[in-house]
């Protein structure tokens, strides 16, 4: 069973983590729009643009965070009673190699 079969099967994200991580994602949104207002101004500061896309980033990780959090609270934690837990830390080494 792949990864996206076992989601259908109870390893989706969690509905709080959903809805957390998507009004991020939509306030992050408005925010790169607002970058790229201030771009299409021929008077923008290079500095003031650097410091939107360093806060961009910042929550950009912190949405991460609460995907990461939400995985490791409902899916980490019973992968040895589901018997996956080898596979659980397989995933967990990958994609923190990218952090």
């Amino acid at each position: 069973m792949t990864r996206q079969q076992d989601a259908g099967a109870g390893l989706a994200v969690a509905d709080d983590v959903r809805a957390d991580a998507i009004a991020r994602l939509r306030s992050i949104r408005g925010h790169v729009d607002g970058i790229v207002r201030m771009l299409e101004r021929d008077e923008t500061y290079c500095v003031d643009v650097l410091k939107q896309l360093k806060a961009v980033n910042g929550a950009l990780a912190k949405t991460g965070d609460v995907i990461l959090r939400g995985h490791l609270k409902h899916h980490v934690v019973t992968a040895h009673e589901r018997g996956d837990d080898e596979a659980i830390v397989a995933e967990l080494m990958d994609i923190l190699k990218y952090r």
